[in-house]
């Protein structure tokens, strides 16, 4: 025992040192071959890198366009909608406020008028005389004249005011309207960007699945490459074992049919000459079989039958393990290649949404400016028409003023009494226009009573010149109109 242990201890470090080149070896080997798929694939990702560079450029600018639609120019719009709604309530609050106003001093007027009215009917009931009668009739004509006037410039206010209210309710509604769709179309956008978010996210995750599914086949495909190394290491040990078993036994048969020669027989040299037969079939087949192996030698360069071995079953596991390994590559690529086609097409999509819509907006803003070329052309020629319904307006005013100033109207002394300008405006025309009036009409009535008082002159009948009863009746008031004496004149 003491002589054997040292011999294992040799042949335990000689196939040490035999496993340790061997692995050394392999090592190469497997450098080698690693470079060569390396620069075999270096082109493929190299290509793939640039298509995930311009995806990422892709996806950036996607998401800048995005950002874009919840930009600070749309909320400061809303912000200055929102403000000019709230100055177009105050507004309206305010021109309601002075509608109540003048709807109360209207009330008052109309209040006013009715004493006035029951006054004038207390004083007829009351009146002791005809000129005195007539003096207060005149009177309170014209103080209902000065309410009509005031009631008529209550109402035209009250009218103006009325129009700008509902010019402003028009207003709001139509920007109560431009703010729902506004909302609707910003609801729209909304969903489309959380539905492309959630795009994104389903592709990052499944991205995410595939690259955690990669990093386990390729955890697994590592253990289970240790494992074979494990289990070929064994086997060669085994077979190693059963070689050295194998050849002691042979060695031992030889020893022992040398002992146990015995003169042959001639069965036994039948037997004999059929065994060297066959022994020599096999030394042939052997021969054969050696010159093979020797061919062998001679072709991969390597003298051991073990190494040679090992070396077809490394290359053999090796050309299995790359076929595997380019069979994943290809399937990751295939994988890949469809993820890029389908972000593609989705990029290709939201470009032509995008394109569409600015199509839209375009035409909408092209639309809403010609709508306000339009308006602002008819506004312009109302404006024109308003300025010369003005000139006339005013023309037609100096003519009146210059009528009244020239017939010496009754009412400019009232005018000068209630403190008011002589200058004719559209509030006071109508009273111009009424003593224009009165003041004609007491012309054509002196006219007939001059006519028929010299008609009565000429007949030479006796009577009572109405023209004295025309010269008595003013004394009373001097504002008193001369319609009174005609009838009396056509009486007589």
């Amino acid at each position: 025992m003491a002589v054997v242990a040292p011999s294992d201890e040799m042949e335990m470090e000689k196939i040490a040192e035999d496993e340790l080149s061997k692995l050394q070896r392999q090592f190469r080997v497997m450098e080698i071959d690693r470079a060569t798929v390396m620069s075999s694939v270096q082109p493929t990702l190299r290509v793939q890198r640039n298509i995930i560079k311009t995806l990422n450029a892709d996806l950036e600018k996607i998401m800048m366009e995005l950002k874009l639609t919840k930009s600070s120019s749309n909320v400061m719009e809303n912000v200055k909608t929102r403000e000019k709604l709230v100055s177009l309530l105050k507004e309206h609050e305010r021109f309601s406020t002075e509608v109540r106003e003048h709807r109360g001093t209207i009330s008052e007027l109309d209040f006013l008028l009715k004493q006035v009215q029951k006054e004038i009917k207390g004083l007829k009931a009351k009146g002791t005389g005809c000129d005195l009668e007539y003096a207060k009739t005149l009177t309170n004509q014209t103080l209902l004249s000065q309410l009509e006037n005031r009631l008529d410039t209550a109402m035209k206010k009250f009218n103006t005011v009325n129009s700008e209210n509902y010019k402003m309710r028009v207003e709001i509604d139509k920007l109560l309207r431009d703010r729902q769709f506004f909302n609707l179309i910003w609801r729209n956008q909304l969903k489309r960007l959380m539905d492309g978010k959630a795009q994104i996210l389903e592709l990052v995750e499944q991205a995410i699945t595939a690259y955690d599914q990669r990093e386990e086949w390729c955890t697994k495909l590592e253990a289970l490459k240790e494992k074979a190394a494990i289990d070929y290491r064994k086997h060669c040990m085994e077979v190693r074992e059963l070689q050295r078993q194998l050849d002691h036994s042979m060695k031992l048969e030889e020893f022992l049919r040398t002992k146990g020669t015995v003169r042959l027989t001639a069965a036994d040299a039948k037997a004999e000459a059929k065994r060297l037969e066959q022994q020599e079939a096999e030394a042939r087949a052997y021969n054969h079989y050696v010159s093979v192996l020797d061919a062998i030698r001679e072709f991969a360069g390597e003298e051991d039958v073990d190494k040679l071995i090992q070396e077809f079953t490394r290359r053999e596991e090796e050309n299995y393990a790359l076929f595997n390994y380019i069979n994943e590559v290809n399937t990751e690529l295939k994988n890949l290649s469809d993820a890029v086609r389908m972000l593609k097409a989705n990029i290709d999509d939201e470009r032509a949404k995008h394109q569409a819509k600015l199509y839209k907006q375009q035409d909408s803003i092209e639309s809403l400016r010609a709508t306000l070329e339009q308006r602002r052309a008819a506004t312009d020629d109302a404006r024109a028409a308003a300025a010369r319904s003005e000139q006339v307006l005013a023309a037609l005013l100096q003519q009146i003023q210059a009528l009244a100033l020239q017939s010496e109207c009754n009412s400019l002394p009232l005018m000068k009494l209630l403190g008011r300008t002589f200058d004719v405006s559209v509030t006071n025309a109508r009273l111009y226009i009424k003593s224009l009036e009165k003041k004609v009409m007491e012309i054509v009535d002196v006219i007939k009573i001059d006519e028929a008082w010299q008609r009565a002159a000429e007949g030479g009948k006796e009577r009572t010149p109405p023209s004295a009863r025309r010269r008595r009746k003013p004394a009373p008031s001097p504002r008193a109109p001369r319609t009174q004496p005609a009838p009396l004149a056509v009486r007589g």
